[in-house]
């Protein structure tokens, strides 16, 4: 036990080098890449989903997923625009390298709201009305309360069609808005790794290598 305490601690001390190491790597990137210009190489998905770029393998974009992306957000940025890099961020695997914004559906953004609408449940006039339909047996009084509840009735649906409606053009129209708004929004791509990231992968050349095929780095020393 007593060798026990001397290990965590260097086991600690290890673990803290490497967060603090990490942090100064994404701290020199931040300076080294943020507010700077590049021209990109291929159009990008208007989505914070971005373009995910592995360095290490054969493929280094899977363009079946890229290809979906397009179609179902549309592009952001074309080929051969001249971008704004407006952030670096360093997670465990991979590299978040963000351009005009990073893609729209970050925190915040807004989203299209449900259309769904439940129906409105009977009233307490409707619930008694069907109680004493149970217990009436006179044919003229049967009659009336059969015809209120329809009147009820009639009016509740009516009220639920016009509540789904609303909803309905309400979501119609925010994903017009949305899908507006996901233009103007920036992209990214994302550096991954099927390990964890080391100091060698947290150099500007060493990213810069790893979307040399995707971003036109000419004006960056």
């Amino acid at each position: 036990m007593k060798y026990l305490k001397p290990v965590i601690s260097l086991i600690l001390t290890i673990a803290a080098v490497a967060v603090a190491a990490s942090a100064q790597s994404e701290d020199y990137l931040k300076r080294y890449f943020e507010g700077r210009r590049v021209e990109i190489r291929l159009d990008m998905p208007a989505t914070k989903d971005g373009v995910n770029v592995y360095p290490e393998r054969d493929r280094g974009v899977d363009y079946n997923r890229y290809g979906d992306l397009l179609k179902e957000y549309g592009v952001s940025l074309r080929e051969g625009d001249s971008v704004t890099i407006t952030k670096i961020k360093v997670k465990d695997k991979h590299i978040e390298f963000q351009l005009n914004g990073g893609g729209y559906g970050t925190f915040g953004d807004e989203s299209v709201p449900s259309s769904y609408v439940s129906s409105t449940p009977k009233s307490r006039r409707e619930r008694w009305l069907e109680e004493s339909l149970e217990r009436e047996t006179d044919q003229r009084r049967r009659r009336e309360i059969r015809e209120e509840l329809g009147y009820l009735r009639r009016e509740r649906e009516r009220n639920d069609d016009y509540r789904r409606a609303e909803a309905a053009q309400t979501a119609e129209i925010a994903k017009i808005r949305i899908a507006e708004k996901r233009l103007q929004g920036g992209s990214r791509f994302n550096i991954k790794f099927d390990r964890k990231l080391t100091e060698q992968d947290l150099t500007p050349q060493a990213v810069m290598d790893a979307l040399a095929d995707y971003i036109y780095f000419d004006n960056l020393p």
